[in-house]
């Protein structure tokens, strides 16, 4: 038997103007499943308005549970209710009532005043709630004339333009390739285009950029990529900026000093534009935490939880809260004890902090004197002095996507020279390890045409996109090649699962240095799928060094994508499946010769560094902003107390 998803019907818009519409967010645990939908048909019952429900591109009739099934909407997805007809009105409300009567269910965990959430970036943090305002409202489909919308659309981008780039004069690393990559959204002309197109078919300012922005976001979500779709959530977020705008909202987001952020969702446009030390933490409801958002605050070492459930849209305004994102954890109008209690590890934690920072140049050495060395993860040349200042030793990935995305043709060898270059220099002579392009199915350029694949993440991505071009690869190396000193250079090929992929890319750069009379760097692989983990001893004996990313890892592993928000607070790269196979490649590393570094999501937490340097692994790779901790973390503990962690830990006592 073979399963094809159905096309979705064309949405009939009803002629009259008796149209309403209404945006809800789904409450669901289990999405819009039979007991929910059930109700939701039941409410329409009473009333004869036409009502249809919209999303992820499908029309549905609002009166069948099976239609509403079939709309695949999950927790957190946006639903637009649309009615017409005499009654239309009174029809929305008795279906927004209905979304509200069915008790939300939540993978949240509430007890005695207690949520339990993902941790987003870690720390604790004591202050009163503020809630984050509301989604713009849903905007009205019919404009006002077409030279009158779209003086209203340049006017409210030319706001939220002169907005961010305000912002981008004192914005640095992470917030600024965040404003940077909006101020190259708001003036993109296939978005402008698209909704320019809409306006002179009658359709509203803020209609039609809602619409132009939404099907460019559901395009990258499609692509089963959570770092591609972080994009389509920068889009989104953008959306929402000049909607506030053409709804006569011009202001920032203005918490009250020292509050914890509660709501559906942060965006990072809302975070980047706070003043710094403004507000404590945040706790959200959706969100994961490798989002933008939560690297953010990470960056910020601002303590966020994220992926809380809908419980967090009940805690109301100046309630009191404690935000544990070390336990992961947000307690709701704690007693004076747990108050007292917290404020002392705050207190222990910002000392602790401190010290760390003072020492954080200096090299790591355990307690009992091995080496271990602590670079940091780079996406943008910026972040480059934010490494240097937070004690990196070089750089354990440079991801060099931000070279290839959002361009009509690839960068020429001479661009990419000059950025690695700048970057080569910026550290000073210590290693800088260069991804080769990690793009592909789920990455998809404009330039690189690729088979569209059913599930991007097992597509055609990585080296296998390389691959299938090689003279994109080629001339990735050659400007690699180009660096002076080549010495500190090392490469580093993504998704590798097999050795013959290896010696495909050695025969490729093996050329170009003949043809540049140099000698070849270190060409290293990726870890990143069961496959390769498990094929660590043969991948190790033709590559010069070996790199585990832990998110892809523990992705494939665990059969859990990272990109899916109910699956947030589960996907834990500290399963004892995954720890297994990470200590399978260490070990084979260690048997071949070869250097093992961790450069994943789980180098950054100091607590699984140790287990990681107790499975033998002997170089890590993380955020920036961690790296002082996790230096004064290795520093207190010998190797034979890391190896008790990993024990442990492999045996799921962390759980």
């Amino acid at each position: 038997m073979e399963l094809r998803s159905r096309v979705a019907s064309p949405v009939v818009v009803p002629a009259g103007n008796s149209e309403v519409r209404k945006i809800v967010s789904v409450p669901y645990e289990h999405g819009i499943h039979a007991r929910p939908a059930a109700v939701l048909a039941a409410a329409l019952r009473a009333y004869r308005a036409e009502v249809r429900a919209l999303a992820h591109g499908r029309s549905a009739n609002a009166r069948s549970a099976v239609a509403w099934m079939e709309l695949g909407a999950k927790r957190g997805d946006e639903v637009t209710l649309v009615a017409s007809g005499e009654d239309a009105d009174a029809a929305l409300a008795a279906l927004d009532a209905a979304f509200r009567s069915v008790a939300p269910l939540s993978t949240a965990v509430r007890t005695e005043g207690v949520l339990r959430g993902a941790i987003g970036s870690r720390g604790i943090a004591i202050g009163p709630a503020a809630r984050i305002a509301a989604a713009a409202p849903a905007p009205s489909e019919k404009g006002a004339g077409i030279a009158h919308e779209m003086h209203e659309l340049e006017r409210a981008r030319a706001v939220v333009r002169a907005q961010l780039e305000t912002l981008l004069i004192k914005a640095t690393g992470l917030a600024r390739g965040v404003i940077e990559a909006h101020l190259s959204f708001i003036d993109d002309p296939e978005l402008s285009g698209n909704a320019e197109a809409l306006i002179a078919r009658g359709r509203s300012a803020g209609f039609a950029w809602h619409e132009a922005i939404e099907v460019s976001a559901q395009a990258l979500h499609a692509t089963g990529d959570a770092r591609v779709a972080e994009r389509g959530a920068d889009l989104r977020d953008l959306a929402g900026q000049v909607l506030r705008v053409l709804n006569g909202d011009t202001a920032l987001l203005d918490p009250p000093a020292g509050s914890i952020l509660v709501g559906q969702e942060l965006l990072p446009s809302q975070l980047v534009a706070l003043p710094p030390g403004r507000i404590a933490g945040f706790c959200t409801a959706a969100g994961g935490p490798t989002s933008h958002v939560a690297l953010l605050a990470a960056a910020m070492n601002l303590p966020a939880l994220v992926a809380a459930g809908p419980q967090v849209l009940e805690i109301a305004e100046g309630t009191p809260l404690v935000l544990d994102a070390e336990e992961g954890l947000l307690r709701i109008n704690p007693d004076v004890a747990t108050v007292d209690s917290a404020e002392k590890s705050a207190a222990r934690r910002r000392s602790h902090r401190e010290a760390a920072r003072a020492s954080a140049g200096q090299e790591c050495h355990l307690a009992s004197g091995e080496r271990i060395e602590i670079l940091a993860n780079i996406g943008a040349v910026a972040d480059v002095a934010t490494a240097r200042a937070s004690g990196a030793e070089g750089c354990g990935l440079l991801r060099t996507e931000f070279l290839f995305l959002d361009r009509d043709t690839p960068p020429d060898v001479a661009f990419q020279t000059g950025t690695y270059q700048s970057i080569v220099s910026a550290f000073g002579g210590h290693p800088v390890v260069i991804r080769t392009l990690d793009a592909g199915s789920d990455k998809p350029l404009r330039y690189l045409p690729l088979p569209r694949s059913e599930n991007p993440a097992l597509g055609v991505r990585g080296v296998r996109a390389s691959l299938r071009h090689p003279e994109l690869l080629r001339e990735q190396l050659r400007a690699i090649l180009r660096v002076k000193p080549l010495a500190p250079c090392r490469i580093l090929v993504p998704m590798i699962t097999d050795p013959s992929e290896v010696e495909r890319v050695r025969v490729i750069l093996d050329a170009e240095c003949r043809d540049l009379g140099c000698d070849a760097p270190p060409l290293g692989v990726m870890i990143e799928t069961p496959a390769s983990a498990l094929n660590a001893d043969a991948l190790a004996e033709v590559a010069d060094f070996l790199s585990i990313g832990t998110n892809d890892l523990a992705q494939y592993t665990l059969a859990m994508d990272r990109g899916e928000a109910e699956l947030a607070a589960q996907l834990d790269a500290m399963h004892p499946a995954v720890l297994r196979l990470i200590q399978m490649t260490a070990i084979a590393g260690r048997a071949a010769g070869r250097p093992v570094a961790v450069c994943g999501g789980l180098a950054s937490n100091p607590d699984a560094a140790a287990v990681l340097v107790g499975l033998g692994v002997n170089e890590l790779s993380m955020v920036p902003s961690v790296i002082p901790e996790v230096k004064a973390r290795l520093r207190e503990l010998r190797f034979d107390d890391c190896r008790v962690l990993a024990e442990r830990a492999l045996a799921g006592g962390h759980r």
